[in-house]
């Protein structure tokens, strides 16, 4: 069959015994198709959620299953199996989440794999390098200005991503002829000078006019 949907999926929103588990709702890419519209289209209006079984009574509920995360994998893995692909979600859509049930230690994972999986990989200890997209929610937003500069596995690959989140805001305006470096003091290694304190109100956000 052809492969018509490429997506991650989200197993912190459900037990690894759940058949049908919940699409990440931060990366989805689709093959154009106007039949796949209008059947999309045809399920929303038809609204076949069911109360506590979602989704055509097979696929829900759980966070999200109302919506995007759980009409995707009704459509792709209910009604139309195998035309989707899911990606590794260490690569492609990476949340930094914890791969077990039960809380990390010291570096060391415990409990079972929220995969179902007698082993799974741990997306925390995934090099920056390999990561494609990543998704900050559970690494919070870059623009909240936390430093995650703690000893936990989680926060030096969150810091990591919200340093090429700065780099990337900062090579941007340095192509509009500017020094790429903002008036904040905060942490400036990190954040490049676009945060002048912790958290939310520390943000300094890009001046107008944009583009030069």
């Amino acid at each position: 069959k052809e492969v018509n949907a490429l997506f991650t999926r989200d197993y912190n929103m459900v037990h690894a015994s759940t058949k049908y588990k919940p699409v990440q709702g931060g990366f989805l890419v689709l093959r154009p198709s106007m039949d796949t519209y209008k059947e999309f289209c045809d399920i929303v209006q038809e609204g076949d959620f069911r109360n506590g079984k979602g989704w055509g009574g097979v696929v829900g509920p759980f966070y999200g299953s109302m919506t995007f995360q759980g009409i995707i994998p009704y459509y792709y893995d209910y009604l139309h199996p195998d035309t989707a692909l899911e990606l590794n979600r260490c690569i492609y859509n990476q949340m930094c989440d914890n791969p077990r049930d039960q809380r990390t230690i010291d570096d060391v994972v415990h409990g079972k794999c929220r995969t179902g999986e007698l082993d799974c990989e741990d997306c925390r200890s995934r090099p920056l390098e390999d990561v494609v997209t990543s998704h900050f929610t559970l690494c919070q937003k870059p623009w909240w200005c936390l430093p995650q500069s703690g000893e936990r596995i989680q926060e030096r690959l969150c810091r990591k991503l919200h340093g090429q989140w700065y780099r990337i805001r900062s090579d941007l305006e340095a192509s509009w002829g500017r020094s790429g470096e903002g008036p904040g003091t905060f942490d400036k290694e990190q954040f490049k000078g676009y945060c002048n304190r912790h958290g939310k109100g520390g943000y300094i956000p890009i001046e107008k006019p944009y583009g030069r």
